[in-house]
């Protein structure tokens, strides 16, 4: 059964490193897509606050390692699900971060508002070698993007909006999301829970490239097909618990509904995706008292 195409939350960890070569294993891309969540997911509200007290020098480093696991499928038609360790690493200092596999400046940073200017790799891509159906086809990279993201945060909600562009000229294409959220915490924050909705605008050339099918790619049963700009739906659900103040466990699950845009492709047949993961991080530095 064939699975979804997934999109940058993130940096899809985010979220988002370098284009892998085609000799790449496709697992590592798995891996990339989940850092992208992990560290950019809308627990947010809460730990962003908690991330900026870790010293009270303002210039200090502040960072974390982890490791995690992953559910998610592969993006094309015969390819299995895995499940996959990761590292974790997170690292901030002044207006300058670093999230797993997307990295960013703050232009503007307020108790309200952000606005960042963020590169970010896309973990999407096809390995013809994963799956029978995909032989003959050329190899779908991963590439970089770069772009603006803008975060309005009153109280613990969030409302998300951010356009990212090809930098590496493998798709020439864009993307564009908004994505609302709201932050519930419990016993003096030590533990969350954060809905969230959106939706993920991909340009023509974007869609073509990761699911389009080329002439010279086509047979009997994969014909030719070029794609078109998509709007896909997601939905997720992440939550955080601290062990201890150092130790803090973390997941999600998030469905994505694609649209009939990629839908159409013979190398999709799944309309839903349905990916999650399970991690742990440890913080380092000076950490601030427990809210009473």
């Amino acid at each position: 059964m064939k699975k979804a195409l997934i999109d940058v939350p993130t940096l899809r960890v985010p979220g988002t490193a370098a284009a892998q070569p085609r000799s790449t294993n496709i697992h590592v891309r798995v891996c990339l897509f989940v850092l992208t969540m992990l560290v950019s997911f809308p627990v947010a509200a809460q730990e962003q606050a908690t991330e900026q007290d870790l010293t009270t020098t303002p210039s200090a480093v502040q960072w974390s390692l982890g490791l995690a696991a992953i559910s998610s499928p592969r993006p094309y038609v015969g390819a299995s699900n895995t499940v996959t360790p990761i590292p974790i690493v997170e690292l901030y200092y002044k207006k300058l971060y670093i999230q797993g596999v997307q990295a960013g400046y703050h232009l503007v940073d307020t108790k309200n508002i952000a606005f960042d200017v963020r590169a970010r790799l896309v973990f999407a891509g096809l390995d013809p070698d994963s799956s029978p159906f995909l032989e003959g086809m050329t190899e779908r990279e991963s590439s970089i993007e770069g772009g603006l993201v803008f975060d309005w945060k009153p109280g613990n909600y969030k409302l998300s909006a951010s356009g990212y562009t090809d930098l590496l000229g493998r798709s020439d294409g864009q993307q564009a999301g908004l994505d609302f959220s709201r932050t519930w915490t419990f016993e003096r924050s030590r533990w969350g829970l954060t809905p969230s909705i959106g939706v993920v605008w991909q340009s023509s050339n974007f869609v073509d490239y990761y699911v389009g099918v080329r002439p010279e790619e086509a047979r009997p049963d994969r014909l030719a097909f070029r794609g078109r700009s998509a709007i896909n739906f997601r939905s997720s659900i992440l939550g955080y618990y601290f062990l201890t103040m150092r130790i803090r466990l973390v997941g999600q699950l998030q469905v994505q509904r694609l649209d009939n845009e990629i839908f159409e492709s013979p190398i999709v047949d799944e309309r839903r995706s349905v990916n999650g993961f399970l991690g742990v991080t440890y913080r380092f530095g000076k950490l601030p008292p427990r809210p009473s």
